[in-house]
């Protein structure tokens, strides 16, 4: 009987490790689910901490059944200040795309085309290991031309789902 206690408890103990090693533990430090409205040639904003020091995860997915739109993740002050002077009507130096594997433009998820959606691979979590701070933006303007907006045009309404974890150590 004892050893049959022990068995149990040596195999909830491995799973619970192997739980953390898969990428499915650590801390939320940001975790929104809301629903945004985002005026023609502006974009909505969330400010990220820097989790590349404990091994930091983001998943996201933001959806709208209005129309396209793009999303961008900023690694640092620099990038982040080029995307907020162009849509405060400024002339910024450069427009950078952001962060590769999340920067992304949404793309039609239903078969009519009229739900628009933009995601981590499969909605999760991948690693984040370059140092921040981070600006998730969800845009609804002309930033790098990739998805035109009318500027007397509707605002954009989307469904936000983003999570940050920093691994616990």
């Amino acid at each position: 009987m004892k050893r049959r206690s022990f068995l149990r408890s040596t195999g909830v103990a491995v799973s619970l490790g192997a739980t953390g090693c898969l990428g499915l533990g650590g801390e939320a430090i940001v975790s929104v689910q809301k629903s945004v409205r985002v005026e023609p040639g502006s974009g909505w904003v969330e400010k990220i901490p820097d989790v590349s020091d404990t091994g930091g995860a983001v998943s996201y997915t933001v959806r709208s059944d209005d129309r396209r739109f793009d999303v961008y993740l900023f690694v640092g002050e620099d990038q982040y200040e080029h995307y907020d002077a162009y849509v405060k009507d400024e002339e910024p130096t450069e427009t950078p795309s952001g962060h590769e594997e999340f920067s992304k433009a949404a793309v039609p998820k239903s078969d009519d085309g009229s739900t628009y959606e933009a995601s981590t691979q499969n909605g999760a979590r991948e690693s984040l290991d370059v140092a921040g701070p981070y600006y998730f933006v969800v845009d609804h303007s002309n930033y790098r031309m990739e998805n035109r907006v009318d500027e007397y045009g509707d605002p954009l309404s989307a469904f936000v789902d983003l999570e940050v974890v920093k691994n616990r150590i």
